[in-house]
């Protein structure tokens, strides 16, 4: 049958998470933006639904277990998206019990829907070697600036043939052409046909709805079952609306994607018997802990697919299990993988990895760490090291695995910067000069071996000759590639100690929504304290100017924080960094980074943040404030704190001047 890309336009879920729509599934959206790029896709659809009946036709069996080779493809945007191999397992866990009806949920089921609930018969299996003979846990890793936002472009940075192995990218947030702007979508898969590309197939998901355990904790999650079931050509449950436009008779049909767990629910009256909604399929939108099966007519589409050589019946042959390591003795070659635990350090810090190397046996492991003169400054066999780093500096560090099939090695060039142990003590004020090309003594960036992202530059400036300049003009709209980071820098408790510094920008589009974030460490960046999120219409000059961005003199403004907010004074040393989240705008200039002790005017916030009434007597609101809020007087002592969420009342103080510090901004409120 034909499906016109205007039937498959998506329903947004009735949720909303701090005002943004979630959106649980996003394979429509995709197929109705393929169709209208490429025409032909609607043909392969139809061919698809012609093959599969074919297939049926010819009475294959059923009650045959397929198991399918499976890749993870963690797209990495930082730590915390790069999840662990137990959060993947667990993963794995749910989508199997929910494929074999094996789910602790099963008795959730009504008593109506029991006669047609199915066991798939399909397992999920995480592949042993990869496809060049290589040994793997079925978990890839790759640091990729496009794990926000992503889209189709991601898989053709990582991927597995897609006639060998299902191929699941894990990545940060998804946007896609055809979702409201700002939307969350969870997730989204590819409809199988005769030769469609890695490049389009395979599904994508976010990493926090994978699994229960790390960053998806707390619920059962069922996303990766939902996009699977695409993955086998299963269609929404309200495809359609009240016609039939899953293609399964035993799922009742359903006028539009359902939410919540609204047992009473019968949105169409078009079948016989009336039957209310199956709001337990998992191929609808309904809560997680709502879903708890499928039936047997997806079951049959399902098995229709697996039994096909021309859409996803080569995954399940005896010779892609034996090929893929998921049965067989397996014979492999060695793979060295890490990933440095902090790629940031002080002298005397010592240097301690994640080690996801795959191999066979007892392997011999040996680490080396080199300066910029390849002088090896470590070395070890030991698998899991800590390693003291006594000297500032880059260094590369590299691991070659010795195993009874061969070696490996993986190369990290550069991939660790030292900075002194010590801060350099500044007087009276600290002034982060840019006057040296990147890195220095003063100044490093999470990606200087790369000047495509921060570099010095002449073309403008602050004060004297040079500024440090984010290409950012560049870039797409994406999120945050490259820090700039200076310190650490010594301080004497002052009792006020404030960050002041020179920026210029201008976004290409009215609609760029860039940000500078900036941030603060007392303990040499093992963690940071947000201090200022400047927006890009603060952040520039108005307008928009889609050239290379050079700014005027007058262009330059000052920002100033008071550090007193992030409870650092008698700290000690700091660290400083300052992070460009790209939002499609134009270049940013840094210059004249000081610390000071004395407030700036150019300190107060926004006016999307106030209190009124200002001044007051007795109570006082904050409003368009979100986080933790420190309220000190004019000598920068701390009087009150408090965490606010849109709004916040303020407590009674005595008489006097205070100042507000958020991460936002420092607003000035009088108490008469």
């Amino acid at each position: 049958m034909r499906f016109s890309a205007l039937l498959l336009s998506g329903l947004l879920l009735g949720l909303t998470a701090q005002g943004q729509t979630i959106q649980r599934c996003a394979a429509d959206e995709v197929y109705a933006h393929e169709v209208a790029r490429d025409p032909q896709r609607e043909a392969f659809r139809a061919e698809t639904e012609a093959e599969m009946q074919r297939v049926q036709q010819l009475g294959m069996p059923e009650s045959v277990v397929h198991q399918i080779p499976v890749v993870f493809h963690v797209m990495h945007y930082d730590q915390g998206d790069n999840i662990s191999e137990a959060q993947i397992l667990s993963a794995l866990q749910i989508l199997n019990e929910d494929m074999r009806r094996t789910n602790p949920d099963t008795g959730n089921l009504r008593a109506l829907f029991k006669g047609v609930a199915a066991d798939m018969e399909v397992e999920f299996v995480l592949a042993n070697k990869g496809p060049n003979g290589e040994c793997t846990n079925g978990i890839n890793r790759q640091w990729s600036p496009n794990s926000l936002k992503a889209n189709n472009a991601i898989k053709s940075e990582l991927n597995w043939p897609n006639t060998k192995y299902l191929n699941i990218w894990v990545v940060r947030t998804i946007e896609l052409t055809g979702i409201t702007p700002g939307s969350i979508v969870l997730g989204y898969s590819a409809f199988p046909y005769n030769g469609i590309p890695v490049t389009q197939d395979g599904i994508v998901i976010r990493h926090d709805h994978l699994g229960n355990v790390g960053t998806a904790a707390g619920t059962r999650h069922r996303t990766l079952t939902h996009e699977v079931g695409h993955y086998l050509n299963l269609y929404h449950t309200f495809q359609n609306g009240c016609g039939f436009g899953d293609q399964c008779a035993d799922t009742p049909p359903v006028v539009s994607a359902s939410s919540g767990c609204n047992a009473a629910q019968n949105s169409c009256s078009t079948d016989s018997p009336d039957l209310v909604d199956m709001i337990e399929n998992y191929m609808d939108y309904t809560n997680d802990a709502c879903m708890n099966t499928f039936t047997l007519n997806q079951k049959a589409r399902a098995k229709a697919v697996l039994n096909s050589p021309v859409l996803r019946g080569n995954l399940t042959t005896a010779a892609n299990l034996l090929a893929t390591g998921v049965t067989g003795t397996l014979s492999c070659s060695p793979v060295a993988d890490f990933e440095l635990t902090r790629s940031l350090l002080c002298a005397g810090d010592a240097l301690t990895f994640e080690d996801y190397s795959a191999y066979l046996g007892n392997p011999i492991y040996h680490w080396n760490v080199l300066d910029v003169n390849n002088q090896v400054v470590h070395h070890t066999t030991t698998q899991n090291p800590s390693l003291v780093m006594a000297n500032p500096g880059q260094y590369t560090v590299s691991l070659t695995i010795q195993a009874s099939n061969g070696s490996n090695t993986m190369n990290k060039p550069l991939a660790l910067t030292v900075r002194p142990a010590a801060g350099t003590t500044y007087s009276p004020w600290f002034i982060g000069t840019m006057e040296d090309p990147l890195p220095n003594a003063d100044w490093t960036t999470t990606t200087f071996a790369d000047s495509s992202y921060w570099r010095r530059t002449t073309v403008a400036s602050k004060q004297g000759s040079a500024s440090y300049l984010f290409q950012n003009h560049k870039l797409p709209a994406g999120g945050e590639v490259s820090s700039l980071i200076a310190g650490p820098i010594a301080f004497a408790n002052t009792g006020t100690l404030n960050l002041r510094f020179a920026h210029a920008f201008v976004r290409r589009a009215a609609s760029n929504n860039d940000q500078l974030k900036v941030f603060v460490s007392s303990d040499c960046g093992a963690t940071w304290q947000l201090a200022r999120l400047i927006p890009a219409f603060q952040l520039g000059i108005n307008g928009a100017v889609t050239t290379p961005y050079v700014p005027a003199p007058a262009d330059w403004k000052y920002t100033t924080i008071n550090l007193a907010s992030l409870g650092l004074q008698g700290a000690g040393d700091l660290m400083i960094r300052f992070s460009m989240v790209s939002g499609g705008g134009n270049n940013l200039y840094l210059d004249d980074v000081q610390l000071t002790t004395t407030l700036g005017e150019d300190e107060l916030a926004a006016p999307s943040m106030w209190v009124q009434p200002n001044p007051s007597r007795g109570g006082a609101t904050l409003v368009g404030a979100e986080g933790r809020v420190r309220i000190t007087d004019l000598s920068g002592r701390v009087v009150a704190e408090l965490t606010a969420n849109g709004e916040a009342t303020l407590p009674e103080l005595s008489a006097g001047t205070y100042m507000l510090h958020t991460a936002a901004g420092v607003l000035r409120w009088m108490v008469l």
